[in-house]
């Protein structure tokens, strides 16, 4: 079963996308990949990537097979989907699992106008029979959420992540300044709180001093 991360989820839906919307420059570079995933319309969250987390993502989407890196000729690498071919799915399909991997769960009704720009036009009747026929896939494919708070039609999400794409909605992608800077970290005092509350405050300050690391380490690495 194909085990995503929020950022590769981002660089598959990107690729299916342009594929249809713009297939004069599919197969894309890292660069077209970088603008992509950043751009402000039909995403969800917004996001502030950079350049070396889509080489990484990239390396790890090849070595899933998910994406294949197509060798035209010319200097810049570019990149295609096998999403299609792993998962036997359709264009039709593809174009739903590719919106939900670009702006998260949602609803026929609101699928309808978005699946149209990749040449899926149907009513939300048949997207339903479409996401309802996905999840009945073993394994399923995505899955109908339970009914919202001031929901009107239950939303649908797909099941191709690894778990980090439920995290709180307010938490975007995690990015990294292009030009980060290196901050001293001051001991922590005692605090009263719970071993667990400390746990998790220790885990938070180890995600962002890595993520420090990663960046240093990318802009010193020779161009």
């Amino acid at each position: 079963m194909v085990k995503l991360d929020r950022t590769e989820q981002r660089i598959v839906g990107v690729l299916i996308e342009k594929q249809t919307t713009v297939p004069d420059i599919y197969p894309l570079s890292e660069n077209a990949l970088l603008d992509g995933c950043n751009q402000k319309s039909n995403r969800e969250p917004l996001t502030e990537l950079v350049a070396f987390q889509i080489t990484g993502a990239l390396m790890a989407l090849q070595q899933k097979g998910i994406v294949a890196r197509v060798d035209g000729g010319g200097r810049v690498a570019r990149y295609r989907h096998k999403l299609d071919e792993v998962l036997h799915v359709g264009s039709d399909e593809l174009a739903v699992l590719a919106e939900l991997l670009l702006r998260g769960p949602q609803a026929p009704g609101a699928l309808k106008p978005r699946v149209a720009r990749m040449g899926y036009h149907a009513a939300p009747e048949s997207i339903e029979a479409m996401l309802r026929a996905l999840a009945g896939r073993a394994p399923a494919l995505v899955e109908q959420l339970p009914l919202g708070p001031r929901e009107r039609d239950r939303r649908w999400r797909h099941r191709l992540g690894d778990g980090s794409e439920l995290q709180d909605a307010a938490s975007p992608i995690p990015t990294v300044s292009a030009a980060p800077a290196v901050v001293a970290v001051a001991p922590t005092p005692a605090r009263s709180g719970s071993p667990d509350d400390l746990v998790l405050e220790l885990l938070s300050r180890v995600e962002a001093l890595e993520q420090q690391v990663r960046a240093l380490q990318a802009e010193r690495r020779p161009g």
